[in-house]
This record gives structure tokens, sequence and C-alpha cells, in this order.
């Protein structure tokens, strides 16, 4: 069953990619858990977020980002304030 361009959910329940058929979560209740994590300043974003986030808020933000384990296709993506849990907490279940 597709989950979006990148994400399948194979026979035995797991998240797998949908480019390479690597386990990206064991289960729909933790998608993301094999995923390949990184943060960075949320700057290096894009021309869009050009912006240092110290103009606006007295907190650290950082770029969130989760990749595909065995090719590193991009699977996610958040802002979000350093130290902070994801904000987008997400369970196929």
């Amino acid at each position: 069953m597709a989950i979006d361009l990148n994400l399948d959910i194979d026979d035995t329940g797991a998240v797998v990619c949908r480019h390479c058929g690597a386990t990206v979560g064991a289960s729909v209740a933790d998608p993301l858990g094999h995923a390949v994590r990184h943060e960075r300043p949320s700057v290096e974003a894009g021309p869009a977020v050009h912006a240092a986030p110290s103009e606006f808020v007295d907190r650290d933000v950082v770029l969130r980002q989760a990749f595909c384990p065995g090719c590193l296709a991009l699977v996610f993506t958040e802002i979000v304030p350093a130290g902070e849990p994801s904000y987008r907490v997400w369970s196929l279940t």
C-alpha cells in the first residue's frame, strides 16, 4: 500500500522505501524508526528560508530531515525550535 511518493507498507506491515525497498520503519506505529536523521541550521533549507531565526524568535531554529537508510531519499522535513520533539509525529495505525 502506498503512503506517499517515497514510502510503501509491505506485506509484513513494515514501512519501506519505494525507490530501493529498504525498511524505513519496522511498523506503521513507528514509520520512520530506521530513517537516517540529520539536523542543521534552518537557513540551510534553501533560498526561501534566508532570514536568521534570531530576527524573529529567542530560540535557535533547526531544519530536521529524515532519509531512507538504503538510498538516502528524503522522506521527512520540518523546521522547528531546537531541542523540541518533532511537531510532525505521526502514526499509520
